[in-house]
């Protein structure tokens, strides 16, 4: 363990380092830097709230399910006015799948969103392999939720924000080292 623990100490002791750009810079890039400091702040809001997720979907167990789909199909009637009508209808099949499988959900989201962190901050000290690291958790992140949720539940605006913020970083591997 002793060696695993220096290296990793090594590693957020390391100074940055970049590949030199056509001016011979070797300072962190500008879109780096941007796009760093936007994913180390939507990094640690979603460890806050999928950590808390998970703790509050263990907790559900302690309620039965139909007390726990009853209270959703509440909160969902007390909002019904904002809600298409065939949304409405799939309270059910939500509450259920959370019931039986909100914990393993919210446990894939935070570690996607953990490995996610190690690439940004792989990225940040000038890392190519943070790149890598990244791009995987970003690609696999898009599917790994749908091991539990059905593919129909699948959005279009996360997939395509996780796909720009790849080729953002992306076009940046030439400074990495």
């Amino acid at each position: 363990c002793g060696p695993i623990l220096a290296r990793e100490r090594n590693f957020f002791n390391m100074p940055a380092t970049f590949a030199p750009d056509d001016s011979g810079s070797t300072q962190r890039p500008d879109m780096i830097s941007g796009l760093g400091i936007l994913s180390f702040v939507n990094i640690g809001l979603f460890i806050l709230i999928y950590g808390l997720a998970f703790v509050v979907m263990l907790g559900l167990k302690s309620v039965p399910e139909e007390e726990f789909i009853g209270m959703m199909r509440q909160q969902v009637e007390d909002l019904g006015s904002m809600m298409p009508a065939d949304q409405l209808g799939m309270v059910e099949e939500i509450g259920t799948l959370l019931y039986h499988s909100g914990a393993m959900l919210m446990l894939i989201y935070l570690l996607r969103t953990l490995v996610r962190g190690w690439g940004v901050l792989s990225m940040w000290r000038g890392r190519k392999s943070g790149f890598t690291v990244y791009a995987a958790a970003q690609v696999i992140g898009i599917f790994a939720p749908h091991i539990i949720l059905p593919f129909s539940m699948m959005g279009l605006f996360g997939p395509i924000l996780t796909i720009v913020m790849v080729v953002l970083y992306g076009t940046q591997r030439k400074r990495l080292t």
